[in-house]
Protein backbone atom coordinates (compact mmCIF):
# COMPACT_ATOMS: atom_id res chain seq x y z
CA UNK A 1 0.00 0.00 0.00
CA UNK A 2 2.34 2.40 0.81
CA UNK A 3 4.59 1.76 -2.11
CA UNK A 4 1.61 2.05 -4.45
CA UNK A 5 1.23 5.84 -2.28
CA UNK A 6 4.55 6.69 -3.24
CA UNK A 7 4.10 5.68 -7.02
CA UNK A 8 1.53 8.25 -7.34
CA UNK A 9 2.94 10.69 -5.52
CA UNK A 10 6.23 10.23 -7.58
CA UNK A 11 3.81 10.80 -10.86
CA UNK A 12 2.13 13.98 -9.49
CA UNK A 13 5.83 15.38 -8.20
CA UNK A 14 6.75 14.72 -12.11
CA UNK A 15 3.80 16.46 -13.38
CA UNK A 16 4.70 19.46 -11.31
CA UNK A 17 8.31 19.19 -12.36
CA UNK A 18 6.90 19.30 -15.75
CA UNK A 19 4.33 21.99 -15.75
CA UNK A 20 7.02 24.64 -14.12
CA UNK A 21 9.42 23.68 -17.02
CA UNK A 22 7.05 24.15 -19.42
CA UNK A 23 5.37 27.26 -18.26
CA UNK A 24 9.10 29.24 -18.31
CA UNK A 25 8.96 28.29 -21.79
CA UNK A 26 8.12 32.06 -22.67
CA UNK A 27 10.75 33.60 -20.54
CA UNK A 28 13.36 31.75 -21.85
CA UNK A 29 12.89 32.96 -24.93
CA UNK A 30 12.13 28.94 -26.24
CA UNK A 31 15.63 28.29 -25.57
CA UNK A 32 16.80 24.92 -27.34
CA UNK A 33 18.36 23.73 -24.12
CA UNK A 34 15.22 24.17 -21.85
CA UNK A 35 12.73 22.69 -24.56
CA UNK A 36 15.25 19.65 -24.13
CA UNK A 37 15.39 19.63 -20.63
CA UNK A 38 11.18 19.86 -20.32
CA UNK A 39 11.48 17.23 -22.77
CA UNK A 40 12.98 15.32 -20.81
CA UNK A 41 10.67 15.87 -17.72
CA UNK A 42 7.62 15.27 -20.25
CA UNK A 43 9.09 11.51 -21.73
CA UNK A 44 9.92 11.01 -17.70
CA UNK A 45 6.21 11.87 -16.81
CA UNK A 46 5.18 9.30 -19.53
CA UNK A 47 7.61 6.36 -18.17
CA UNK A 48 6.22 6.75 -14.27
CA UNK A 49 2.99 7.02 -16.08
CA UNK A 50 3.69 3.27 -17.62
CA UNK A 51 5.54 2.16 -14.79
CA UNK A 52 2.06 2.10 -13.19
CA UNK A 53 0.82 -0.82 -15.04
CA UNK A 54 1.01 -3.69 -13.42
CA UNK A 55 2.54 -5.77 -16.59
CA UNK A 56 5.57 -3.66 -16.63
CA UNK A 57 6.92 -5.18 -13.44
CA UNK A 58 5.71 -8.55 -13.25
CA UNK A 59 8.30 -11.22 -12.62
CA UNK A 60 10.66 -8.66 -10.72
CA UNK A 61 11.88 -9.46 -7.11
CA UNK A 62 9.77 -7.20 -4.60
CA UNK A 63 13.28 -6.05 -3.36
CA UNK A 64 14.57 -5.01 -6.92
CA UNK A 65 10.86 -3.20 -7.55
CA UNK A 66 10.64 -1.46 -4.08
CA UNK A 67 14.33 0.00 -5.10
CA UNK A 68 12.60 1.35 -8.43
CA UNK A 69 9.54 2.63 -7.32
CA UNK A 70 11.97 4.79 -4.31
CA UNK A 71 14.39 5.40 -6.78
CA UNK A 72 11.86 6.73 -9.47
CA UNK A 73 10.48 8.83 -6.15
CA UNK A 74 13.34 10.73 -5.05
CA UNK A 75 14.30 11.58 -8.89
CA UNK A 76 10.76 13.37 -9.49
CA UNK A 77 11.26 15.29 -6.44
CA UNK A 78 14.31 16.08 -7.03
CA UNK A 79 13.04 17.64 -10.44
CA UNK A 80 10.09 19.06 -8.84
CA UNK A 81 11.98 21.23 -6.08
CA UNK A 82 14.81 22.05 -8.73
CA UNK A 83 12.05 23.35 -11.13
CA UNK A 84 10.90 25.17 -8.86
CA UNK A 85 14.18 27.09 -7.66
CA UNK A 86 14.26 27.52 -11.75
CA UNK A 87 11.27 28.92 -12.04
CA UNK A 88 12.50 31.22 -8.48
CA UNK A 89 15.55 31.66 -10.77
CA UNK A 90 13.75 33.49 -13.65
CA UNK A 91 11.16 35.70 -11.74
CA UNK A 92 14.02 36.99 -9.69
CA UNK A 93 15.61 38.12 -13.39
CA UNK A 94 12.18 39.78 -14.53
CA UNK A 95 12.54 41.50 -11.50
CA UNK A 96 16.45 42.42 -11.52
CA UNK A 97 14.96 42.97 -15.82
CA UNK A 98 12.68 45.85 -13.58
CA UNK A 99 15.26 47.65 -11.69
CA UNK A 100 17.44 48.11 -14.70
CA UNK A 101 14.47 49.41 -16.91
CA UNK A 102 13.66 51.98 -13.83
CA UNK A 103 17.51 52.97 -12.82
CA UNK A 104 17.76 53.55 -17.38
CA UNK A 105 14.91 55.35 -17.08
CA UNK A 106 16.15 57.33 -14.00
CA UNK A 107 19.66 57.82 -15.39
CA UNK A 108 17.83 59.34 -18.53
CA UNK A 109 15.93 61.54 -16.32
CA UNK A 110 18.95 62.66 -14.80
CA UNK A 111 20.78 63.37 -17.60
CA UNK A 112 17.50 65.38 -19.13
CA UNK A 113 17.51 67.29 -16.18
CA UNK A 114 21.35 68.09 -16.00
CA UNK A 115 21.29 69.03 -19.72
CA UNK A 116 18.18 71.03 -19.21
CA UNK A 117 20.11 73.19 -15.99
CA UNK A 118 23.08 73.78 -18.41
CA UNK A 119 21.14 75.35 -21.19
CA UNK A 120 19.13 77.38 -18.51
CA UNK A 121 22.48 78.13 -16.95
CA UNK A 122 23.96 79.15 -20.67
CA UNK A 123 20.93 81.34 -21.23
CA UNK A 124 21.04 82.92 -18.22
CA UNK A 125 24.76 83.64 -18.80
CA UNK A 126 24.42 85.02 -22.15
CA UNK A 127 21.08 87.30 -21.47
CA UNK A 128 22.65 88.81 -17.99
CA UNK A 129 26.46 88.88 -19.16
CA UNK A 130 26.53 89.66 -22.91
CA UNK A 131 23.17 90.87 -23.64
CA UNK A 132 23.06 94.09 -21.60
CA UNK A 133 27.02 95.27 -23.36
CA UNK A 134 25.42 94.51 -26.62
CA UNK A 135 22.80 96.64 -25.98
CA UNK A 136 25.06 99.05 -25.03
CA UNK A 137 27.00 98.50 -28.03
CA UNK A 138 23.84 99.09 -29.91
CA UNK A 139 23.22 102.42 -28.33
CA UNK A 140 27.14 103.39 -28.74
CA UNK A 141 26.51 102.96 -31.86
CA UNK A 142 23.47 104.82 -32.42
CA UNK A 143 25.01 108.04 -31.18
CA UNK A 144 27.91 108.11 -33.06
CA UNK A 145 27.60 110.53 -36.43
CA UNK A 146 30.01 112.40 -38.18
CA UNK A 147 27.64 116.33 -37.38
CA UNK A 148 29.13 115.16 -33.86
CA UNK A 149 31.77 117.27 -32.40
CA UNK A 150 35.32 115.35 -32.78
CA UNK A 151 35.89 115.11 -28.84
CA UNK A 152 32.21 113.71 -28.85
CA UNK A 153 33.01 111.00 -31.23
CA UNK A 154 36.24 110.13 -29.49
CA UNK A 155 35.01 109.63 -26.14
CA UNK A 156 31.97 107.35 -27.91
CA UNK A 157 34.71 105.38 -29.45
CA UNK A 158 36.73 104.89 -25.65
CA UNK A 159 33.31 103.87 -24.81
CA UNK A 160 32.75 101.38 -27.31
CA UNK A 161 35.97 99.87 -27.47
CA UNK A 162 35.40 99.27 -23.77
CA UNK A 163 32.19 97.70 -23.95
CA UNK A 164 33.45 95.50 -26.86
CA UNK A 165 36.45 94.26 -24.58
CA UNK A 166 34.42 93.34 -22.11
CA UNK A 167 31.90 91.35 -24.17
CA UNK A 168 34.97 89.28 -25.51
CA UNK A 169 36.19 88.70 -22.23
CA UNK A 170 32.85 87.89 -21.23
CA UNK A 171 32.32 85.09 -24.11
CA UNK A 172 35.67 84.07 -22.79
CA UNK A 173 34.24 82.81 -19.44
CA UNK A 174 31.03 81.78 -20.61
CA UNK A 175 33.04 79.65 -23.41
CA UNK A 176 35.55 78.11 -20.31
CA UNK A 177 32.54 77.63 -18.01
CA UNK A 178 30.56 75.44 -20.60
CA UNK A 179 34.08 73.53 -21.76
CA UNK A 180 37.34 74.55 -19.78
CA UNK A 181 40.23 75.17 -22.17
CA UNK A 182 42.64 74.78 -19.17
CA UNK A 183 40.60 71.18 -18.13
CA UNK A 184 41.49 70.22 -22.02
CA UNK A 185 45.04 71.98 -22.33
CA UNK A 186 46.21 71.12 -19.24
CA UNK A 187 44.32 68.70 -16.89
CA UNK A 188 42.33 68.38 -13.94
CA UNK A 189 44.84 70.00 -11.41
CA UNK A 190 45.26 72.62 -13.38
CA UNK A 191 41.66 73.47 -14.35
CA UNK A 192 40.49 72.71 -10.46
CA UNK A 193 43.42 75.44 -9.23
CA UNK A 194 42.31 77.88 -11.95
CA UNK A 195 38.59 77.30 -10.76
CA UNK A 196 39.30 78.31 -7.17
CA UNK A 197 41.49 81.19 -8.12
CA UNK A 198 38.59 82.86 -9.83
CA UNK A 199 36.14 82.38 -6.72
CA UNK A 200 38.95 83.77 -3.89
CA UNK A 201 39.34 87.07 -4.44
CA UNK A 202 35.20 87.44 -5.16
CA UNK A 203 33.81 84.83 -2.21
CA UNK A 204 36.47 86.04 0.40
CA UNK A 205 36.31 82.25 1.13
CA UNK A 206 39.93 80.08 2.34
CA UNK A 207 39.56 77.44 0.07
CA UNK A 208 42.69 74.54 0.55
CA UNK A 209 43.21 72.29 -2.56
CA UNK A 210 46.14 69.44 -2.25
CA UNK A 211 46.43 66.81 -4.70
CA UNK A 212 49.15 64.02 -5.94
CA UNK A 213 48.25 64.03 -9.40
CA UNK A 214 50.57 66.20 -10.36
CA UNK A 215 50.50 66.98 -14.50
CA UNK A 216 48.89 63.13 -14.58
CA UNK A 217 46.44 63.43 -17.45
CA UNK A 218 43.48 60.56 -17.59
CA UNK A 219 40.60 59.99 -19.90
CA UNK A 220 38.20 62.98 -20.88
CA UNK A 221 35.37 61.36 -19.10
CA UNK A 222 37.14 61.09 -15.79
CA UNK A 223 38.49 64.62 -15.67
CA UNK A 224 35.34 65.88 -16.87
CA UNK A 225 33.37 63.98 -14.16
CA UNK A 226 36.02 64.71 -11.84
CA UNK A 227 36.16 68.71 -12.42
CA UNK A 228 32.29 69.11 -13.10
CA UNK A 229 31.88 67.25 -9.29
CA UNK A 230 34.20 69.36 -7.69
CA UNK A 231 32.91 72.60 -9.15
CA UNK A 232 29.70 71.36 -7.97
CA UNK A 233 30.25 70.72 -4.33
CA UNK A 234 32.09 74.45 -4.31
CA UNK A 235 29.15 76.25 -5.92
CA UNK A 236 26.85 74.12 -3.14
CA UNK A 237 28.90 75.28 -0.64
CA UNK A 238 28.69 79.02 -1.69
CA UNK A 239 25.45 79.11 -2.05
CA UNK A 240 24.10 77.43 0.93
CA UNK A 241 26.17 76.45 3.25
CA UNK A 242 27.49 80.11 4.47
CA UNK A 243 31.22 78.36 5.21
CA UNK A 244 34.12 80.48 5.47
CA UNK A 245 36.82 77.04 4.51
CA UNK A 246 36.73 74.84 2.23
CA UNK A 247 39.50 71.65 2.05
CA UNK A 248 40.08 69.10 -1.17
CA UNK A 249 41.74 66.29 -1.19
CA UNK A 250 42.16 64.56 -4.32
CA UNK A 251 44.50 61.76 -4.38
CA UNK A 252 44.98 58.71 -6.91
CA UNK A 253 45.60 55.22 -5.74
CA UNK A 254 46.33 52.43 -8.02
CA UNK A 255 43.44 52.94 -10.82
CA UNK A 256 40.76 55.19 -8.96
CA UNK A 257 40.90 59.05 -8.15
CA UNK A 258 39.63 59.62 -4.70
CA UNK A 259 38.15 63.06 -3.78
CA UNK A 260 37.15 64.65 -0.10
CA UNK A 261 35.67 67.54 0.01
CA UNK A 262 34.73 69.16 3.46
CA UNK A 263 33.32 73.06 4.17
CA UNK A 264 32.52 73.95 8.13
CA UNK A 265 28.86 75.50 6.79
CA UNK A 266 25.67 74.95 8.27
CA UNK A 267 25.21 71.38 7.22
CA UNK A 268 21.99 70.10 6.01
CA UNK A 269 20.05 67.02 6.09
CA UNK A 270 21.34 65.01 3.82
CA UNK A 271 18.31 62.30 3.10
CA UNK A 272 15.85 65.56 2.97
CA UNK A 273 18.22 66.60 -0.29
CA UNK A 274 18.20 63.62 -1.82
CA UNK A 275 14.40 62.87 -1.64
CA UNK A 276 14.08 66.25 -3.00
CA UNK A 277 16.56 66.18 -5.41
CA UNK A 278 18.51 69.21 -4.81
CA UNK A 279 21.77 70.63 -4.64
CA UNK A 280 22.76 68.85 -7.65
CA UNK A 281 23.25 65.50 -5.45
CA UNK A 282 21.51 63.16 -7.85
CA UNK A 283 23.65 65.11 -10.61
CA UNK A 284 26.66 63.81 -9.37
CA UNK A 285 25.36 60.90 -8.44
CA UNK A 286 24.76 59.32 -11.68
CA UNK A 287 27.92 61.39 -13.62
CA UNK A 288 30.10 58.85 -11.01
CA UNK A 289 28.16 56.17 -11.44
CA UNK A 290 28.19 56.67 -15.54
CA UNK A 291 32.57 56.46 -14.93
CA UNK A 292 32.18 53.09 -12.46
CA UNK A 293 32.20 55.74 -9.14
CA UNK A 294 30.05 56.90 -6.28
CA UNK A 295 30.04 59.68 -4.00
CA UNK A 296 28.66 59.66 -0.35
CA UNK A 297 27.83 62.38 1.57
CA UNK A 298 27.51 62.88 5.50
CA UNK A 299 26.29 65.83 7.18
CA UNK A 300 24.76 67.33 10.18
CA UNK A 301 23.25 71.19 11.18
CA UNK A 302 25.68 73.23 12.57
CA UNK A 303 28.90 70.81 11.59
CA UNK A 304 29.67 71.60 8.38
CA UNK A 305 29.76 68.29 5.16
CA UNK A 306 31.78 65.90 4.31
CA UNK A 307 31.51 64.22 0.68
CA UNK A 308 33.83 61.35 -0.23
CA UNK A 309 33.97 60.18 -4.03
CA UNK A 310 35.93 58.28 -6.74
CA UNK A 311 36.08 57.36 -10.12
CA UNK A 312 37.86 54.29 -11.87
CA UNK A 313 40.53 56.11 -14.42
CA UNK A 314 40.36 52.97 -16.83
Amino acid sequence: MVTQIVVYLSLLLQIVAMGFAISLFKRTKFNAAWILISTGFFLMTIYRAIELVPSMHRGESEELYQTKVWLSFVISLAFAIGAFYIRKVFQFLRRLDGIRSETEKRVLSAVIRTEEQERQRFAKELHDGLGPLLSVIKMLLSGFEEKNLPEVNDKIKGNLKQAVDEAITSVREISANISPHILNNFGLKDATESFIRKLRPAEGISINFKTNIDNRRFIYNVEVIMYRVICELINNTLRHANASKISIDLQLQGDVLYLEYEDNGMGFDVKQAESDGGMGLSNMQYRLNSGNGDIKISSESGRGMIARAFITCK
